[in-house]
């Protein structure tokens, strides 16, 4: 009787001293393969934001702000302070030939 106790108490011994590593090895690598598939995700969301600053950049920088104000018509101005007050870079080039009404009274 008492052997079989024996026996049998080996054997669940050595039964969990194999599995629980075992078991450990396969949660490890189920998070292992988690974090491959977020650092993938990081990578593809870290050069999508650097395309969309890239677009952005070129869509707003100076030179392009200058074409854009070249097909409007408008010309640079020097910008200078006067009394506190800063004058707007770009102004109609035809804006001195209008005549402006406010409220029915003009220039």
């Amino acid at each position: 009787m008492k052997r079989s106790i024996f026996f049998s108490s080996i054997y669940v011994v050595i039964f969990i001293v194999v599995s629980v590593p075992l078991i450990l090895n396969i949660k490890i690598n189920e998070v292992s393969n988690r974090i491959d598939e977020i650092n993938t995700q990081i990578s593809f969301l870290e050069r999508r934001k650097i395309s969309i600053d890239l677009k952005h950049h070129e869509s707003y920088s100076i030179s392009s702000i200058e074409k854009l104000a070249k097909t409007h018509s408008y010309k640079r101005l020097d910008i200078s302070q006067k009394i506190n007050k800063l004058e707007i870079p770009y102004k109609l080039k035809n804006e001195g030939n209008e005549k402006i009404a406010i409220l029915g009274f003009g220039k």
